[in-house]
C-alpha cells in the first residue's frame, strides 16, 4: 500500500511535520512480541528485587520522603497495639515486642480461629480489615519495594497532571524519578543496592530495551517486523556499546564527584593546606559545573541513547557525543520532542491501563457470576492492600491463587507496555532529531552490509 503524501505548493507536509510519529510509535508499541518483551524485562527486575528484599532485610519505608522514622515507629507501635487487642481478644504477653510480621500474623492466625468459632457479621470483617490494611501500611519494605512504590507514585503523578493539564505536576513527577530517586537511595546507605541491582537494571535496559528499539527501527525504516530472537541477537551483540552509552555519563559524573570529596578532605581539612584548598576553589567550581552539565545532559538525553547505539551501530561513546550534540544544536526541538514522549507515554498509557481493568473487571465479573465459593474473593482490577481470605476449602484456596497469579501477569504485561511504549517511542524521537539536526532520513538506519555508524554500503 502506498504512502498518501500531501504537498502544497511544492511543500511536503509529510516531511515538515513528522512528530504525529511519535504517536504512531505508541501503537506499534502494542504489538505481541513487544509486549513479551516488555514482560520478561518486568519479570526479571521484579525477580531480582525480591529476592534482594528477602535477602537484605532492610528497611527503606522511612527513606523514601513521605514519612519520618520517628512518626514511623509510632504508627508501627499503634498498628501493633491495635492487632493485639482485635477481636475483643486480650493482648498476648511480650506483644509490645512484636514485629510487623509477628502482628501480622497473630492477626490471620486469630482471624482464621474467629471464623471457626462462628457466622461474623460485617461490623467483625470490617474491623479485620481495617487492622490488616493499618499493618500493611507500616510493614517493613525493602529498598527495592520502595523504590518499586515510589516510582508508581510519581508516575500516577505525571498521568494526573496531564489528564488535569497541569505541565508542573507532570514535571515535578518526571524530575522525582530522575533526579530525586537515586539521591534517596544512596542518601539513605542502600549503596550496595543502587550500585549491583542498578547493573542488573541498566543491563535489563540495555538488552531488552535494545532489542524494542531495534524492532521499531526496523520496521520504520524497512516495514518489517523481526523477530523476538533477531531482536535480542541484535541487542546482545551491543551490549559493551550499549553498557558504554548508558555508564558512559554517570561514570563521568561519580568521577569528577569522588575528585572533589578526596580534594575537599585533603586540602580543607589540614592546617596550612587550607590556604591551597581556598586558591583552588575555583578549579573546585569548573568541576562542579561540568558534574551539572553532563547530569543534566544525561537525564535529558537518555531516551536516545539506546535507539542511537541499535540505529547507528556505533560505539557508545559516539552516542553519547550524537545525543549531546542533538540536545545543544537543536535545543528546543529536543525539550519539544521529550514533552510529546511523556504525553504520548501518558496517552499510551491510559489506554493500556483501561484495557487492563476492563479485561481484569469484566472476567471476573462474567466467570463470578454462578460461581458460589470463595474460588474468585479478590478476583478483578488489583487493590491497593489485598486482604487474605480464609474458610474455604483447600481446593477453593488453591483456585484463588490460580487466579490471582494469572491477573498479576496481566497487571505485569501493563507495567511491560511501559518498557515497550517508552523505548518505541524514544526511538523514533531520535530519528526525528537525526533528521533536523543532520538532515538524514528517518528511513535511514544501520543494515548489514553497510558501514558501521553510517549507510554507505561496503565495497
Amino acid at each position: 500500500m502506498r504512502e498518501q503524501r500531501t504537498i502544497v505548493d511544492g511543500v511536503d507536509f509529510g516531511k515538515v511535520f513528522q512528530f504525529q510519529h511519535l504517536f504512531g510509535a505508541i501503537g506499534s508499541s502494542m504489538q505481541p512480541g513487544r509486549m513479551i518483551l516488555g514482560l520478561c524485562m518486568v519479570l526479571i527486575l521484579f525477580a531480582g528485587g525480591r529476592i534482594w528484599d528477602s535477602v537484605s532485610g532492610d528497611d527503606a519505608r522511612a527513606y523514601m520522603g513521605t514519612v519520618s522514622v520517628e512518626e514511623l515507629s509510632q504508627a508501627r507501635s499503634l498498628a501493633i497495639a491495635k492487632s493485639a487487642t482485635a477481636l475483643s481478644n486480650d493482648a498476648p504477653e511480650g506483644s509490645e515486642h512484636w514485629t510487623v510480621a509477628v502482628a501480622q500474623a497473630n492477626l490471620l492466625e486469630a482471624w482464621e480461629d474467629y471464623l471457626f468459632e462462628g457466622d461474623v457479621n460485617a461490623l467483625e470483617r470490617a474491623e479485620f480489615e481495617d487492622i490488616y490494611a493499618s499493618l500493611e501500611k507500616v510493614r517493613t519494605q525493602g529498598p527495592f519495594e520502595a523504590s518499586a512504590l515510589f516510582i508508581a507514585s510519581s508516575w500516577n503523578s505525571i498521568v494526573d497532571g496531564a489528564l488535569h493539564f497541569e505541565p508542573v505536576q507532570m514535571w515535578q513527577g518526571v524530575v522525582a524519578i530522575v533526579w530525586e530517586l537515586p539521591q534517596l537511595i544512596w542518601n539513605a546507605g542502600f549503596h550496595w543496592f543502587i550500585t549491583l541491582y542498578g547493573l542488573l537494571f541498566v543491563y535489563v535496559l540495555c538488552i531488552g530495551g535494545g532489542a524494542i528499539s531495534r524492532m521499531q527501527a526496523v520496521q520504520h525504516a524497512r516495514g518489517q517486523r523481526i523477530s523476538i530472537p533477531e531482536a535480542l541477537e541484535f541487542s546482545t551483540s551491543r551490549w559493551r556499546s550499549l553498557f558504554e552509552a548508558v555508564l558512559g555519563p554517570a561514570m563521568v559524573v561519580a568521577f569528577f564527584s569522588v575528585l572533589l570529596m578526596v580534594l575537599g578532605l585533603v586540602l580543607l581539612n589540614v592546617p596550612w593546606l587550607n590556604i591551597v584548598g581556598g586558591l583552588l576553589y575555583g578549579i573546585f567550581l569548573v568541576c562542579g559545573l561540568v558534574i551539572s552539565l553532563v547530569a543534566v545532559g544525561y537525564c535529558v538525553c537518555f531516551p536516545i541513547l539506546i535507539p542511537s547505539v541499535v540505529i547507528e551501530h556505533c560505539s557508545g561513546s559516539e552516542a553519547v557525543q550524537r545525543s549531546f550534540a542533538y540536545l545543544v544544536s537543536k535545543t528546543l526541538y529536543f525539550i519539544g520532542y521529550l514533552a510529546l514522549l511523556i504525553i504520548a507515554m501518558v496517552f499510551g498509557y491510559i489506554v493500556v491501563r483501561l484495557i487492563t481493568n476492563l479485561t481484569l473487571d469484566a472476567t471476573a465479573g462474567l466467570v463470578g457470576a454462578w460461581t458460589f465459593n470463595q474460588s474468585l474473593v479478590g478476583a478483578g482490577s488489583m487493590p491497593e492492600h489485598a486482604i487474605p481470605t480464609f474458610g474455604g476449602a483447600w481446593y477453593e484456596t488453591s483456585a484463588s491463587w490460580f487466579v490471582t497469579f494469572w491477573e498479576t501477569i496481566v497487571h505485569d504485561f501493563m507495567i511491560g507496555w511501559i518498557c515497550s511504549g517508552f523505548f518505541s517511542v524514544s526511538t523514533t524521537m531520535y530519528l526525528l532529531m537525526r533528521k533536523n539536526c543532520d538532515g538524514q532520513d528517518t528511513r535511514d538506519i544501520w543494515w548489514h552490509g553497510v558501514e558501521q555508524g553510517t549507510a554507505i554500503p561496503r565495497d
